[in-house]
């Protein structure tokens, strides 16, 4: 088995492996760490890959895609709601959501997954956009523009003129997940790695931010549609 080798200047003495949402594997490793050394260290590592890569399938085959029938669950902030079906077209539009179901107007159930993404998208905006808020104040950090993304893993991102960006899946997380991601991208502002110092400066705000981490890596192929 082959990996993708990235080495950086910044990294000192540890050489650490990725698996990728997509099953490649990624080495990370010192600038100056000879190609054997490296080579060693994915031999040693290669018994731990194929049990994630025997995970990752395991996960895979849990996802089951959304076909827009009557009585179908979606998430949203991390509780289950039911779908409901209807004849005629809801006052409030063809997707409506009225707790404890979403409906959906029958003629609309051929785009219902695009209805699904636009409500999502909007809901994602909204809720985020007040917990980067809250957060940013308690932080002293404001990004320069929070925006919507499609991504399917990477549940939050933050630029180098930081500008904060969230997947619209991650709505459907509970809101300790949310509220972990909304941290993680503001305190990425300060710090750009994911250094020791990095970790400590989340957890003084997310004390449970490990929870949340493992919540997202164990579950996060569930938020689909």
């Amino acid at each position: 088995m082959n990996y993708l080798l990235v080495r950086s200047k910044k990294r000192k003495k540890t050489i650490s492996l990725q698996v990728n949402a997509d099953g490649s594997a990624v080495v990370y490793a010192p600038y100056r760490t000879p190609k054997g050394a490296i080579d060693t260290f994915f031999r040693d590592k290669k018994g731990w890959l194929l049990r994630k890569i025997r995970e990752r399938e395991t996960r895979l085959k849990e996802i089951t895609l959304k076909k827009f029938k009557m009585g179908e669950v979606f998430l949203f902030l991390g509780n289950p709601y039911k779908l409901i079906i209807t004849d005629t077209n809801h006052a409030c539009g063809s997707l409506t959501f009225s707790p404890p179901q979403f409906i959906l107007a029958k003629d609309q159930v051929h785009q219902g997954r695009a209805l699904f993404v636009a409500w999502y998208s909007k809901m994602l905006q909204e809720y985020v956009g007040k917990r980067v808020d809250y957060y940013g104040n308690v932080l002293g950090l404001i990004p320069r523009g929070i925006r919507v993304s499609n991504a399917r893993c990477r549940w939050g991102s933050c630029s180098p003129d930081n500008r904060l960006s969230f997947s619209w899946r991650l709505i459907m997380a509970p809101c300790s997940v949310i509220d972990y991601v909304v941290v993680h991208e503001l305190t990425h502002m300060r710090v750009k790695d994911h250094s020791m110092h990095f970790w400590n400066l989340v957890a003084k705000t997310i004390s449970d931010y490990k929870q949340q981490r493992l919540w997202l890596k164990e579950k996060g192929h569930l938020l689909d549609i």
